[in-house]
């Protein structure tokens, strides 16, 4: 899989008749539709889009530009990482990720729905943060409170149960990139294993998670994303070796 974006100007790759997800390589929002398509272990393919200067056709498939954007046929898509989950769950029912319970279904949402101040708090402290605030560090703190609380009440593994779910796949990728703040500059980001013990061992066990494994990207890794990001000139290529070329050492003449 390349990990080049395809920009204004580039050729839609030709369809082969899988499902194919456009996305960006470190969206949070599209790593929850590539988590889930890994969960269910279902055959796709990957196009990385540049947002910065998107190709001509990613509006075809996603009106707004955005990703995640899920090419279920031919020409035919839909967008918004929920939508793109639930979907990919319901569609395909072998290995569910949704708890079967309704009662327990609309409970997710509610943590996943809460857990939008902590995000958003995210989003300030990293790409914002001449504009951060005290409050914004007490919403994160409070958002990563609430998430243990989750955990310690249904004292299971991960919120799904003994494996992850659509809820720990939905809110993982940004707990991934939490851990960057503090190489940011931002300490007080940090999670404390002390005081989050219960959530740091949650952190470890969902790296473990193959969906994830095959996807994660280091704490180093999203920082230097952002601070390029941050300086106007998003390097969404850094992961790309397709170009490298590999040329052996010439010898030194003696």
């Amino acid at each position: 899989m390349s990990e080049k974006h395809l920009q204004t100007g580039d050729v839609l790759p030709p369809y082969n008749g899988k499902i194919r997800l456009y996305a960006m390589r470190f969206c949070p929002y599209a790593e929850r539709a590539v988590l889930v398509l890994n969960a269910k272990k279902l055959e796709y393919d990957l196009i990385f889009i540049n947002l910065d200067h998107k190709p001509e056709w990613i509006f075809n498939f996603s009106p707004r530009g955005t990703v995640p954007a899920l090419e279920y046929e031919q020409g035919k898509a839909i967008f918004d990482s929920n939508i793109v989950t639930t979907y990919l769950d319901e569609k395909y029912p072998e290995n569910p990720l949704q708890a079967s319970d309704p009662l327990r279904r609309a409970q997710d949402k509610i943590i996943v729905e809460n857990f939008a101040a902590a995000q958003s708090a995210y989003y300030t402290a990293a790409f914002n943060p001449q504009a951060l605030e005290p409050s914004s560090v007490e919403k994160f703190h409070k958002g990563l409170e609430a998430f243990q609380a989750e955990l310690e009440g249904r004292g299971t593994k991960f919120l799904h149960g003994d494996e992850p779910g659509w809820v720990d796949y939905t809110i993982w990728p940004f707990l991934e990139r939490f851990e960057a703040l503090p190489l940011l500059g931002k300490s007080e980001f940090a999670i404390d294993k002390t005081k989050y013990e219960l959530l740091a061992n949650y952190i470890e066990a969902m790296k473990n998670v193959p969906a994830v494994k095959a996807y994660y990207l280091s704490a180093e890794t999203h920082a230097k994303f952002t601070e390029s990001r941050n300086k106007g000139d998003a390097n969404y290529n850094m992961l790309d070796t397709s170009a490298v070329c590999c040329m052996r050492p010439r010898k030194k003449k003696e």
